[in-house]
């Protein structure tokens, strides 16, 4: 079976993940609040479509579309000039309409299917993983949820909050358990450097299933270009040759289906706008 990269573009990532991500794989994105996880994920994105020319759909939960926006225009991104190119398409949901996001599924994946995504960000996982009250409840969502997310043939970055290890013998989760659904796991953490007085962020690839990863952590800068893997002068990661993908024939946009919510108007918006487009 051919093996197929998705490459982030992050400086230095793609490196410790061996090459990159594989191609449709479905990947968690952990770490404390303000450890870059968001940044990282638009950042993929971002290069996806820029660089690989490989549209990408944003699903922020937490995040409205104009504070995504803003807070992303401190970096020399353009978001809204990839939205008008038709590279990058952004769904804000409510927090009270997360729902919609299970049970509208096939929903997404008509999006996709029209416009040719190949990458998508689900930021984050808390408020779907919430929706379920019971641990065994949650389980069996996000089995179906995990199910529904592989019709979407793309390669998805779900984002999570996790539960810091105590210490470097145990691993962090979640708290959610999502990683334990997912092809693969990238965790950010902080480390306090007592002598500088100041916290550090640092990466590690804790799970990525077929792939020869490396093990070690990276130290992580975030400037105005985005976020970088620090690696070590003169080492190379051996990075394994594969193909990367590419741009799948867009198709042709399908009847927008009745609104229903909030969060459905939105689909139904973008679906809309996507067939003006295809007129003119």
């Amino acid at each position: 079976m051919e093996r197929v990269f998705t490459k982030s573009g992050i400086s230095g990532l793609d490196e410790v993940l061996g090459g990159g991500f594989l191609e449709n794989s479905l990947i968690t994105v952990s770490g404390p609040t303000g450890c870059g996880k968001s940044t990282l994920a638009a950042q993929f994105i971002h290069n996806g479509a820029l660089i690989h020319n490989e549209p990408g759909l944003y699903i922020s939960i937490e995040e409205s579309r104009a504070d995504f926006l803003f807070h992303n225009s401190a970096y020399k991104w353009d978001f809204p000039a990839l939205e008008r190119d038709r590279k990058f398409i952004l769904l804000d949901y409510p927090i009270h309409e997360v729902d919609q996001i299970i049970n509208q599924a096939s929903a997404i994946q008509e999006i996709i299917a029209t416009t040719g995504v190949k990458r998508v960000v689900i930021d984050s996982i808390m408020p779907i993983a919430l929706f379920f009250k019971e641990d065994d409840e949650r389980k069996r969502g996000f089995l179906k949820f995990i199910e529904n997310l592989r019709k979407w043939k793309s390669t998805i970055l779900i984002v999570s909050e996790d539960i810091t290890a105590t210490d470097s013998e145990h691993v962090p989760n979640t708290g959610y358990g999502i990683e334990s659904f997912t092809d693969g796991w990238l965790n950010l953490f902080y480390r306090y450097d007592d002598r500088a007085m100041e916290r550090n962020r640092y990466i590690e690839v804790l799970k990525l299933k077929g792939m020869s990863h490396s093990t070690k952590s990276y130290p992580i800068d975030i400037d105005e270009n985005g976020l970088r893997v620090v690696l070590p002068a003169g080492i190379k990661i051996p990075l394994e040759e594969a193909k990367v993908g590419t741009v799948p024939t867009v198709q042709k946009p399908v009847k927008t289906p009745a609104k229903t919510s909030d969060a459905a108007a939105k689909i139904a918006a973008v679906k809309k706008r996507l067939v003006r487009s295809e007129r003119v």
